[in-house]
């Protein structure tokens, strides 16, 4: 077997450590769009407003952060992995965009006669995203392990 070239190895971890802080900023500028821009949840005879998006998106942010840097801790090591971890961080854009989309431009769900609307995508969208982003770093970590 042949050794790695001086230096690779650092770069490697340099690239590595940089493509994590991208996933990572990627997920928490989600939660901050979907947690100020989202529909409120309106309720009551006054129309009180409830920013509910604002309360609940940071919990599946930390998930998905969680599940993302237990995925990139499973690539991280040698360059070969490269792919993988910048696919992850693709597939992680990707996920957060569509639920960052989802959460602020999906109608709301309007009940009674008062009316009641409540943004069922504000809260679904989130939980969905960070459900597939751990989902995909599983994934990335099962295909970073060699074949027995």
């Amino acid at each position: 077997m042949s050794q790695p070239p001086p230096g690779a190895t650092g770069s490697a971890d340099r690239s590595w450590m940089a493509w994590t802080l991208i996933g990572l900023a990627i997920i928490w500028i989600a939660v901050l769009v979907i947690s100020t821009a989202s529909p409120n949840l309106v309720s009551g005879s006054q129309q009180e407003r409830l920013p509910l998006a604002l309360f609940v998106t940071w919990i599946w942010g930390l998930v998905a952060s969680i599940g993302y840097l237990w995925g990139m801790s499973r690539l991280r090591g040698a360059a070969s992995r490269q792919p993988l971890w910048i696919g992850l961080v693709v597939a992680v854009g990707a996920i957060w965009g569509v639920a960052t989309i989802a959460s602020v431009a999906l109608p709301v769900w309007e009940t009674g006669s008062d009316p009641t609307r409540l943004p069922v995508w504000a809260l679904a969208a989130p939980i969905g995203a960070a459900l597939l982003t751990t989902l995909a770093s599983v994934v990335a970590g099962i295909f970073s392990q060699a074949p027995q």
